[in-house]
């Protein structure tokens, strides 16, 4: 169910004259999208309760993390074929995921602070429309540069998380060393596959200009990751 690209000169896609109009076809409508992205957050969530007891040393932060909870929010915007609905896909996956952590760990017989679910549905409210856009523009920006950010805003996030959280607050070397390893090469992976990229056959710019990006993104992130702290002590 691919949607037919408006014409370049249409007064209904200002980011055409930019070169940012959606690039492939395909992508979800708006409301399988949604349906989608509360199913996922869900899944996600619960999941993520259960593996906080399972996953080993060096992994086990990676249930218990900002980065890979708001991976499934850059999912489902680069499934989306309108900018909006990325946003507010990356949303309600946010609200699913606490959902569907506070109630399985209700079920698993662990204790919910009020105060810990308002913070994490914020940080929903703030990140998921920040990464369902970023998945949008990975996908389907023309512009390289702005598809490159895309990349860099979800491998940033685990950068900083890691160098951050885990190098400075928690001194975990290890669950360090996974979260800046993902993060990196989360901006090398998504910045050669963005779609601009591929299609002017520019993989190593869109690596360059993903990097780039991360002068940028990662204070912005070792900002988020120092508020974030401070919120939850």
């Amino acid at each position: 169910m691919s949607e037919p690209t408006a014409p370049t000169t249409s007064p209904r896609t200002p980011w055409a004259a930019g070169g940012r109009r959606v690039g492939p076809g395909g992508g979800l409508g708006t409301a399988p999208l949604l349906g989608a992205a509360v199913l996922i957050g869900v899944v996600w969530g619960a999941a993520t309760s259960g593996l906080q007891t399972v996953l080993p040393w060096p992994f086990a932060g990676l249930a218990n993390a900002v980065g890979p909870w708001v991976a499934p929010a850059f999912l489902v915007g680069a499934w989306s074929r309108r900018p909006w609905a990325a946003v507010l896909a990356g949303v309600l996956v946010c609200f699913g995921e606490v959902a569907g952590y506070y109630a399985t760990s209700t079920l698993r017989g662990f204790g919910v602070n009020p105060a810990t679910v308002v913070v994490w549905a914020a940080t929903g409210v703030l990140g998921g429309p920040v990464l369902g856009m970023a998945g949008w523009c990975w996908r389907r920006a023309r512009s390289l540069r702005v598809a490159a950010l895309g990349a860099a805003l979800l491998g940033g996030v685990f950068l900083a998380e890691g160098a951050v959280t885990y190098g400075v607050y928690l001194r975990y070397t290890g669950d360090a060393v996974v979260f800046c390893v993902l993060g990196a090469a989360l901006v090398a992976v998504l910045g050669a596959t963005a779609s601009s990229a591929r299609a002017a056959g520019a993989r190593a710019r869109g690596v360059g200009a993903a990097a780039a990006w991360l002068l940028l993104v990662l204070p912005l992130g070792a900002a988020g990751e120092v508020l974030l702290h401070r919120a939850l002590t």
